[in-house]
């Protein structure tokens, strides 16, 4: 059985080889991670590199690790879910495993549902009229969504949408409809989501990150000893940030994907007397705009990216593998169902599809290592050699 983890990993810690650990113990006998690269999707830079995160995956249980390609890996939850669920199935995937604070699959199934109806946006059902008045009304869309679900429904289910790895579990749940791909969900050990506190050996990974960047972080939260210098903060291109929006101007900044002329004129206003990029953030955030969709919009800007890379067909960039990894992606090459390689040349080669992807993907690699303290030693994303780990 071949079991597919949709993840950031940043970093991986010991709640990620928990979860995996699992997996196998309810029969996974293939697990892939499809791991987002460079940039992740609360609109940031990973911490670490993506091959350094796709390694200790694999040194820690994983067989395979691809890549979300970066429109997808910054996409909403939503995107980020459905181009997730693409690869999965396309690498002929038997089931999908994620980690949540309710593993009840009857209450997650109910809210899946539910959400599919608010997902109707701009229909005449008295569900999205009422979405569309709390939006009105300043509310952000997760916000109101919230309030529209607890309206609507009672107890555990409207419980769901208060955590965002439940609210990940129902958009997974959404896209492997119509897919032969069953779920398996995970009840999660120790931290939640964004928690501050450390539970033993966990801790969420919102804290390992401050640790990181603080340098007080305990060891025994990572289950690996092997240091990793290049620790990534977006803070160190905050400058360069800044300057690239200054120089887009409103016209263009109205052209980014997801930014609507009023947030557009929020953040050039905000830009007048904003000197960091934290400061930027918090003179940019209304009710209505969520730091998450700020950051979004501001790596969509950096990078190039366009509203139509949404469209685009993710591929397979394989990141780590071992022996049972080659065996996934042998059989991911006999269902022809979507383009696999180490090589990013290899796959750039394929089709137009492919070659804006791998620039976005090159230059998000390039982006991620700039924003190091130090300058960086690694090669870049077309002479890096991705070899088989043995484990």
């Amino acid at each position: 059985m071949i079991t597919s983890i949709i993840c950031e990993y940043n970093p991986f810690h010991n709640g990620h080889k928990y979860l995996i650990e699992r997996a196998r113990e309810k029969g996974a006998a293939h697990i892939v991670s499809i791991m987002s690269g460079d940039a992740v999707q609360r609109g940031d830079v990973a911490i670490y590199s993506k091959h350094f995160r796709a390694k200790q995956a694999v040194l820690n249980g994983a067989d395979l690790v691809v890549e979300l390609p970066a429109p997808f890996c910054l996409s909403s939850a939503e995107g980020f879910a459905k181009s997730g669920v693409y690869i999965a199935n396309a690498l002929g995937s038997d089931c999908l495993c994620f980690g949540c604070e309710n593993d009840d699959l009857d209450i997650l199934t109910k809210a899946s549902e539910l959400s599919s109806r608010l997902s109707q946006y701009g229909g005449k059902n008295s569900e999205s009229e009422q979405l569309k008045w709390l939006l009105k009304d300043g509310n952000s869309y997760p916000a109101a969504i919230s309030n529209t679900v607890k309206a609507l429904a009672s107890g555990e289910v409207a419980e769901i949408f208060n955590s965002p790895n439940n609210t990940l579990a129902v958009e997974y749940l959404k896209a492997i409809k119509g897919t032969e791909i069953k779920p398996m969900p995970i009840l999660r050990k120790g931290a939640g989501h964004n928690d501050d506190y450390i539970h033993g050996d966990y801790a969420s990974a919102s804290k390992i990150r401050e640790l990181l960047k603080s340098g007080t972080l305990d060891k025994g939260l990572l289950p690996y000893k092997e240091n990793h210098a290049d620790i990534r903060d977006i803070r160190n291109m905050e400058k360069g940030i800044l300057f690239s929006l200054i120089k887009m101007g409103k016209k263009h900044l109205r052209e980014i994907p997801d930014c609507s002329g009023d947030l557009a004129d929020r953040i050039a206003k905000a830009l007048k007397i904003s000197q960091s990029y934290d400061d930027l953030l918090v003179n940019t955030k209304t009710r209505a705009f969520t730091l998450a969709r700020i950051r979004r919009v501001i790596m969509y800007a950096v990078l190039g990216i366009k509203s139509s890379d949404f469209k685009l067909k993710p591929y397979a960039r394989v990141l780590a593998f071992n022996d049972r990894g080659t065996e996934i992606i042998s059989r991911a090459k006999k269902l022809g169902r979507i383009d696999i390689s180490t090589s990013l040349k290899e796959l750039e080669h394929k089709n137009d599809n492919n070659k804006r992807l791998a620039e976005l993907d090159a230059r998000t690699s390039d982006f991620a290592k700039m924003c190091q303290s130090v300058a960086s030693n690694e090669p870049n994303e077309y002479s890096v050699k991705i070899e088989k780990i043995n484990v």
